[in-house]
């Protein structure tokens, strides 16, 4: 009996293994657990504060291009809510041509709840396009909202809003 193939075996899968964790990747067990709200130089004692709210999106595309067949567009990037204890992410679409709000339902696309917002410094907006109308430019708007320990929102006019042209 030869050891060959089974020799085989153990390379692949351990290859397997080792590819899903390295220095610049969270396990694809889904074991990362967040121990801090803060910046990696730390925040210790820092109060919250409206001016740690921001978002950025991942790539530098200000624009989305979906084909006519999509149903919807999703938006990922960055954020910071400071240290308060909640947030979410709002969003709005708006016709540029008349400036005419848009019923356009957005969601979470990860996460246990479908409500939008920053997770471990990421977020992920997926918006339902199926009711826009082709042919026209819409703006999306995301806002960033927190919520203190009195649960009063909280916004950032500087850092807190992300702004996008989707054209349909």
């Amino acid at each position: 009996m030869s050891l060959k193939p089974l020799l085989k075996s153990y390379l692949v899968l351990g290859f397997f293994a080792l590819t899903a964790c390295n220095q610049y990747s969270d396990s694809l067990m889904g074991d990362y657990v967040e121990n801090s709200k803060c910046p990696a130089n730390g925040c210790a004692n820092q109060a919250a504060s409206a001016t740690g709210l921001k978002l950025t999106n991942s790539g530098s595309a200000v624009s989305l291009y979906p084909t006519a067949t999509d149903t919807k567009v999703e938006i990922s990037g960055d954020c910071a809510y400071s240290t308060y204890p909640s947030n979410k992410i709002n969003v709005t679409v708006v016709k540029q041509t008349g400036n005419t709000p848009m019923t356009a339902p957005a969601y979470s696309v990860t996460g246990s709840s479908t409500q939008p917002a920053c997770r471990k410094g990421k977020f992920d907006v997926a918006v339902d396009i199926r009711n826009l109308p082709t042919a026209a430019i819409y703006t999306v708007k995301l806002e960033l909202i927190a919520y203190d320990t009195n649960n009063s929102p909280v916004t950032n006019a500087a850092g807190g809003y992300l702004y996008l042209n989707l054209v349909r």
